[in-house]
């Protein structure tokens, strides 16, 4: 068995109990879309998680570097030393430069599990095909699996994202 095929089955014993619980065949499609989904944004957040503790020295250092830098380019440019300014803002931005891109790969560490869980969804549900409720210029159209995962991926992120904020903020409170 390659890889592929286990993780395949790893994946359906865990997640078809889910799309067989309702007994009809739609509500069980949308409901273990929905937990692989949420499994997918669970999982991401850790990965994040993870990435972020792995570097939180060195952004640490990136984004001190930005403020100390802006700040010594400022007074440059108040002092009318504008060499000065122009060598302390060029530092200022290739700090920048470095935290954005730290962040843009903190944000593609929660993008992993999408590729794994899509790539399930093409094996499982492939010749799955929903109609559209309506025609657009008289033609049927319809969609599968990558939309209604995207769709439900894209409700469930937003929903963890605000969960996750209240209870931040309420955590914070107490």
């Amino acid at each position: 068995m390659n890889i592929i095929s286990y993780i395949h089955t790893l994946i359906d014993s865990i997640l078809m109990p889910f799309f067989r619980f309702p007994g009809e065949p739609l509500a069980g499609y949308y409901m273990g879309t929905f937990v692989l989904c949420l499994a997918c944004v669970v999982v991401g957040e850790y990965s994040i998680s993870i990435a972020f503790q792995c570097n939180k020295d060195k952004i640490v250092r990136d984004n001190n570097d930005i403020n100390h830098f802006q700040d010594l380019s400022i007074k440059a440019l108040k002092a009318g030393d504008k060499t000065a300014y122009r060598a302390c803002n060029s530092i200022a931005n290739d700090a920048f430069g470095k935290s954005f891109f730290s962040q843009v790969t903190l944000s593609a560490a929660s993008l992993w599990p999408l590729f794994i869980a899509l790539g399930w969804m093409q094996y499982r549900f492939s010749k799955v095909e929903f109609t559209l409720p309506f025609s657009v210029f008289g033609l049927e159209y319809t969609f599968g699996y990558f939309l209604t995962f995207v769709l439900c991926y894209l409700f469930t992120r937003i929903v963890f994202g605000r969960i996750k904020k209240h209870l931040t903020t309420r955590s914070c409170h107490v």
